[in-house]
């Protein structure tokens, strides 16, 4: 390494020229990126959220049709979040956008069936 004296005249610094590592270059994420991001955090929040008011966690039975509009309020939701996934997916073409945003989507549907089944059929 060929190396050039300091302007004190202490020590040694390194000469100038190219550099042997790129720079760092931070991810800036684009306005539609972020925005199908802030639209399946929206369609998580109606998934998992808006169930909870119609049906309470806490209580141990529900009423049929109760039950089925929390499921289909859980569908909405992860329909919402495949959605954003499918539109980031088309963005970007990277396989693991897309499922990033489906698993948790079908999650929540799975989820969804498990509860309304519990708190519909078992007494």
């Amino acid at each position: 390494m060929v190396t050039t004296p300091t302007p004190s005249g202490r020590g040694t610094a390194p000469a100038a020229g190219p550099r042997a590592q790129a720079p760092i270059r931070w991810p800036r994420p684009d306005r539609t990126s972020l925005t199908y991001t802030a639209v399946w955090a929206i369609g998580l929040v109606i998934a998992l959220v808006t169930p909870a008011f119609i049906v309470p966690p806490g209580q141990r039975t529900a009423a049929t049709g109760d039950a089925l509009l929390a499921l289909s309020m859980t569908v909405f939701g992860a329909l919402i979040m495949l959605a954003a996934a499918f539109g980031l997916w088309r963005k970007h073409r990277e396989p693991l956008v897309s499922l990033l945003g489906a698993v948790p989507a079908i999650a929540c549907v799975a989820g969804g069936i498990m509860l309304a089944a519990t708190k519909t059929f078992v007494s």
